[in-house]
């Protein structure tokens, strides 16, 4: 099927998960790297003719393992968080530094996620009431208020587990408002792409619509979740359509689709290539701007890879744009291959590379409508069948009705968001187009309403969360079975 960069990227996530289990110290994947430089040049050196290269070519794939898997390990050490007795020792301080996140405001005040200064990156989840800090903040709290995630052994904190290490949260804590002090502020980049987009939404609130629907778009166009009350969160969860709610490949590709269509005039004066090229620049910013989450970032990279593949004329190839995005990301923070959005994005995204088109009965050629019709159904199938484990594990319930939610809602999807941005786009030069926003309040209503009323509340959705070695197991039939079904490409 995909032999390029899918052995490398497997190797790399080995190196990763297997650093990660074991503590493994960074010097330790100098082993297998200096060890694949050694097999290569044996290789390289027992190939002086070309009967000897042709029998030998099938062994550079093992000096190419070893040397992702160290790889993967010393990536992995560099990167790995320590908590505060592996940072400091037995000089643990009676206050900590942190960096401001994220703050999501809550019934009970606020969440505040921020990365301890000197940890490499441990990041701590604070309950706290109402403050004055915002993300960007240097702020200074009390140490002795944090403790471990895996110090909590009640029920319920044996079920969040999974969800604080997938974001990487190592410390809670509740902590009173005047315990926070607040003593400066970051002046990365990031944060004055934060200040932006908090700029869209406030035009957004401000703007005609009502206000759960401008904190539904400020959650589809800008990522920000914050704004979305807890029943409405439960609806879309419960009728299995969370991922609508978060950035993901529907969403860029969508997205990555409406800007070709507004580069036509490029288009007709003859550059059809600069339109891609500056389609991709858009794409890119916007990303940027609305947070680079993992799975917006595989979106946006594969979208990249196609991009490149059309302006250079060349076949692009699915599974290796993804096996290609896998690797970049991995390479760059090896800590995303624990994040529940980026394992949720590849594993449904690798599924219908997978199984989708392999599954569909019907010819595009003959009947093309109905060709689509049973396309979306197979890939709606596909895709839950691939991440139901994954939802179980993290988020510990498994929706039912997610089959005739999925069908109803994401054929409109794209004329909704694509109203939307129209919508945006005009409301930044100041044209505030009422009848478009009456369309876009009865839009959501009607989504909101239906995915209600197909899920029943949460009758039809099972609170289970498996077991880790569940989630492994699923994995390897998915894994065997897309061997299976692809294994004349293969070969």
């Amino acid at each position: 099927m995909y032999k390029g960069p899918l052995i490398p990227t497997l190797a790399l996530a080995a190196g990763i998960g297997g650093s990660y289990l074991c503590a493994i110290p960074w010097w330790f994947g100098i082993i297998p790297i200096a060890s694949a430089g050694v097999i290569y040049l044996l290789i390289l050196n027992a190939s002086k003719n070309p009967v000897a290269s042709f029998r030998l070519g099938k062994w550079h794939m093992v000096w190419v393992i070893i040397l992702f898997v160290g790889i993967g390990v010393t990536d992995e050490a560099l990167n790995r968080p320590l908590d505060l007795t592996q940072a400091f020792g037995n000089s643990i301080p009676d206050s900590l530094y942190c960096e401001v996140t994220g703050v999501l405001s809550k019934t009970y005040g606020e969440r505040i996620d921020v990365v301890i200064d000197g940890t490499n990156g441990a990041k701590a989840r604070i309950r706290s009431g109402v403050t004055e800090v915002s993300p960007g903040d240097i702020i200074r709290i009390p140490t002795k208020r944090l403790k471990a995630v895996s110090a909590d052994t009640t029920e319920f904190g044996l079920r969040i587990q999974p969800m604080m290490r997938a974001a990487g949260i190592i410390y809670t804590g509740r902590i009173i408002p005047k315990s926070i002090v607040k003593v400066g502020h970051s002046r990365s980049p990031r944060y004055f792409l934060i200040s932006f987009r908090e700029k869209v939404e406030i035009a957004i609130e401000r703007s005609c619509l009502d206000k759960s629907t401008a904190d539904f778009l400020n959650a589809i166009l800008m990522g920000d979740k914050s704004g979305l009350d807890e029943k409405t969160r439960l609806t879309f969860a419960n009728g299995g359509m969370a991922h609508m709610l978060a950035l993901s490949g529907l969403h860029i590709g969508i997205l990555a689709g409406f800007l070709i269509f507004l580069m036509w005039p490029v288009k007709l004066a003859g550059r059809y290539k600069w339109s891609y090229a500056l389609a991709l620049i858009v794409l890119w910013l916007y990303v940027a701007v609305t947070g680079m989450a993992y799975s917006s970032v595989r979106a946006c990279l594969m979208t990249t890879f196609a991009f490149i593949g059309i302006m250079a004329e060349r076949r692009n190839c699915s599974g290796n744009a993804l096996c290609s995005a896998c690797l970049l990301i991995l390479l760059v923070d090896p800590l995303a291959l624990f994040d529940a959005g980026f394992q949720l994005s590849v594993v449904c995204v690798g599924s219908l590379i997978a199984f989708a088109s392999r599954l569909n009965p019907i010819g595009h050629r003959h009947h093309p409508v109905i060709f689509y019709i049973c396309g979306a159904l197979i890939a709606t199938m596909v895709a839950t069948a691939a991440s139901w484990v994954l939802t179980s594990y993290y988020f510990s319930q498994i929706p039912l009705m997610f089959l005739p939610s999925n069908l109803l809602i994401l054929p409109l999807l794209p004329i909704y968001l694509s109203l939307a941005l129209i919508f945006l786009i005009l409301l930044s030069f100041g044209w505030e187009i009422g009848w478009m926003g009456l369309v876009l309040d009865h839009g959501y209503g009607y989504m909101l309403k239906s995915v209600d009323l197909l899920s029943f509340g949460s009758e039809f959705v099972i609170e289970y969360q498996i077991p880790l070695w569940g989630v492994l197991l699923w994995m390897v039939i998915l894994a065997g079975g897309a061997y299976a079904i692809n294994r004349k490409e293969i070969k």
